[in-house]
């Protein structure tokens, strides 16, 4: 495979060096992908690629120049400049590239690529050191073979598409199937798709799972002094990997770079009928949003099918006791349900979060079935001393705060001897909602339950939705540090969106970040890392 794969990888790499050319293709690499085939690789419009990425970095980070990646393309490949590459390499440079296995077997392989100019394609792969041989025609087209370790690799050059195959008879299917429109879903500019066929792939890596859960099982039981839960919990993992593989249809990812943004979609369908496909219902229509404030580091909106809720919180909770009751864990699964939480940049995990309660409960009701759910963790671990020892946690009851019930906990956690962490919850019913605060005080839900605030929001109206500041979230992370620190001031807002949700047995999302904040945020933190060496 490395040996047909080489070609391809040099081909888009090539792809991806181009400027913009003036050859029109007159049929499309797209039209000749199976709509099935295992695994296909679409790589559409490089030069728009490497425009846009040029872009990011000369806004983001203008220190490091123009034209920096594409002046370390022509670099890397000797040449004086891009657009001279579709003159002496024949490519459609606003064109694709794609790659594809029908099968597991390397002789489904195949490869369509956008080549006005066959002779100046096939002149490349003679300098990469390929042997063309000339073949009989097929429907009139000259026709080439070259030997590979996976056998004999035909090639043609029809209606401004370059196509290979690993049969003389593949290839003519392929000619034959060659149009102009695409069979394959459309693709936007400046991208890179990715598509897989789970229902394919998925039973063939499940197949593997039982040795490889037993080599995992060894491997932790060789290890005396990991806690007796870690295994159970990899083995709840295991079992949530295998109904995934075995109940998969597609999953598709496109990375695409926009003028400004880039943006990462993911879209995965489950087959029809499977447990999981019917999970996948709507959830509640109450946007739990509205219930808090708009965080510093991050604002997110969470809603999960209730019936896939209560079967994970269920088998994690039986990793530590079988004690709980079922109307407990519906109550924590319910939490997973419809929420919203936020988060702040003043005190270390400084978080306000709200979920929907289905029904009437009491702060009181809510202590108990806390107190409960918490002594029966603590009490599945007692077998290992060393983790118990490692946090505290103090009941301090209902407290009454101007004229609200509170219930009030304290957790110290202190892995090691230089490191303590102290959080202070605060947690209460309101509005047919169940509020929790981390901080000292419960400041931020004291004006929530006033009214005295200002509702959050997010442009992302899916059930999976949220925005986060990269910077925010990195001086978060460093503050666990003994000595603390900050990145560099950015000068710009960085922030990181995503949306998605369900529907019919399908999951979506897509998530964006704004291109030359990400290269700004990269550049800062780099710098950072650099000087602390």
């Amino acid at each position: 495979m490395k040996s047909f794969l080489l070609p391809a990888l040099l081909t888009a790499l090539l792809l991806i060096a181009c400027g913009s050319g003036d050859s029109a293709e007159e049929a499309s690499p797209l039209s000749v992908v199976p709509e099935r085939a295992m695994i296909s690789i679409v790589l559409n419009d490089p030069a728009g690629m490497v425009r846009n990425i040029d872009g990011y970095i000369e806004d983001g980070a203008p220190v490091l120049g123009e034209n920096l990646l594409e002046n370390l393309i022509c670099e890397q490949l000797a040449v004086s400049c891009l657009d001279s590459m579709t003159y002496r390499y024949g490519f459609d440079t606003s064109g694709q590239v794609v790659f594809w296995m029908e099968s597991a077997m390397p002789q489904s392989m195949g490869m369509a690529a956008s080549a006005p100019d066959f002779q100046l394609f096939t002149s490349l792969l003679e300098e990469m050191g390929a042997e063309l041989t000339d073949e009989e025609q097929i429907q009139g087209e000259d026709v080439y073979s070259m030997d590979t370790e996976e056998g004999t690799m035909y090639l043609a050059g029809v209606q401004g598409v370059v196509l290979m195959a690993m049969s003389s008879a593949k290839l003519e299917i392929l000619i034959s199937a060659l149009a102009p429109a695409a069979s394959f879903d459309e693709v936007v500019p400046a991208s890179l798709t990715m598509k897989f066929n789970l229902s394919m792939i998925g039973p063939m890596a499940a197949a593997q799972m039982p040795m490889a859960r037993m080599l995992m099982m060894q491997g932790m039981a060789a290890d005396t002094t990991m806690p007796a839960y870690v295994p159970a919990i990899m083995d709840v993992y295991m079992d949530g990997i295998e109904s995934f593989l075995t109940q998969a249809d597609m999953m598709e990812l496109t990375l695409v770079t926009g003028s400004e943004d880039f943006v990462f979609e993911k879209r995965l369908t489950f087959i029809p009928g499977s447990s999981l496909a019917e999970m996948l219902v709507s959830t509640s229509e109450v946007d739990m949003i509205q219930y808090i404030t708009q965080g510093d580091v991050a604002t997110v909106r969470f809603q999960m099918p209730p019936e896939i809720a209560f079967e994970i919180t269920k088998a994690f909770t039986e990793v530590f006791t079988s004690e709980i009751s079922d109307e407990n864990l519906y109550f924590w699964a319910s939490m997973a349900s419809n929420g919203a939480v936020s988060i702040y940049n003043d005190e270390f995990m400084h978080m306000v979060a709200a979920y929907e309660l289905t029904e009437n409960i009491s702060i009181e009701e809510i202590a108990v079935m806390y107190s409960d759910y918490i002594e029966a963790f603590i009490s599945g671990m007692e077998q290992n001393e060393e983790m118990l020892n490692s946090f505290n946690i103090q009941n301090n009851g209902i407290v009454q705060i101007d004229g609200t019930d509170f219930y009030s906990m304290s957790m110290n956690i202190q892995p090691d001897t230089t490191l303590s962490m102290t959080f202070d919850y605060w947690l209460a019913v309101h509005d047919n909602a169940l509020f929790i605060e981390t901080a000292p005080q419960p400041d931020i839900l004291l004006s929530i339950i006033s009214g005295d605030y200002t509702p959050a929001e997010l442009e992302g109206t899916g059930e999976m939705a949220g925005e986060m500041s990269l910077a925010g979230y990195l001086n978060l992370i460093m503050t666990i540090s003994p000595n603390g620190m900050d990145i560099p001031e950015i000068g710009s807002d960085v922030i990181f969106t995503w949306n998605g949700g369900y529907s019919e047995g399908e999951i979506y999302s897509e998530m964006s970040m704004d291109g030359s904040d990400a290269v700004a945020t990269g550049f800062a933190f780099f710098s950072m890392i650099s000087a602390m060496q």
